[in-house]
């Protein structure tokens, strides 16, 4: 147990395939050196905390999520995008056993405010690109957006039911789409 982890990202790999195999609760220090054949000092050398670890190996498979969803970028409806972006974020959701579920609740018990930064980081790249796409949706019925209903608010509402749909561990966002399609179609 003498060998030194050769990186950052050796040891983030790990931290995400622990959660792959075992769940987002067996991630702790010990396991991750384990898992990379080091010492748990040489985890430390790279995070100080077990709270450091869970956080970047969140937003480490944050960063797939956002990168596996890459397509839903390039639909023409905002329906369409909805659908390819639920389905991109459940497969990365059930490669990491319970990602959704967990992982709030666990970023909770560790860091709280750095948890909830890492997750609006990438929550509102997602938003921004939905915005994206509603506003260039030609086929949105005229003055379906107000100042009481707002293309904003609407994102939130649509963002908000797939991470629930996610959470609850949804195969679908049928029900959603069909809001969507009955509210600005």
């Amino acid at each position: 147990m003498n060998k030194t982890v050769t990186s950052k990202e050796a040891i983030l790999s790990a931290g995400k395939e622990i959660i792959m195999k075992h769940g987002y609760n067996a991630l702790n220090m010990r396991e991750v050196a384990k898992h990379c054949g080091v010492a748990v000092g040489s985890v430390y050398n790279y995070f100080d905390s077990k709270g450091d670890l869970v956080i970047a190996t969140v937003e480490s498979i944050w960063i797939e999520v956002i990168d596996n969803c890459a397509s839903f970028k390039n639909q023409k409806k905002f329906e369409q995008s909805v659908v390819v972006l639920f389905n991109s974020i459940k497969m990365c959701s059930d490669k990491y056993s319970s990602f959704f579920s967990m992982h709030s609740m666990g970023v909770a018990n560790v860091d709280k405010d750095k948890g909830r930064k890492v997750m609006n980081k990438y929550f509102t790249v997602i938003k921004e690109n939905l915005l994206d796409i509603l506003n260039n949706d030609t086929d949105i019925k005229d003055n379906v957006f107000t100042n009481t209903f707002t293309k904003n608010e609407f994102i939130d509402f649509v963002f908000a039911n797939i991470i629930s749909n996610l959470t609850k561990q949804s195969d679908n966002c049928d029900f959603l789409v069909e809001i969507i399609r009955r509210i600005i179609y």
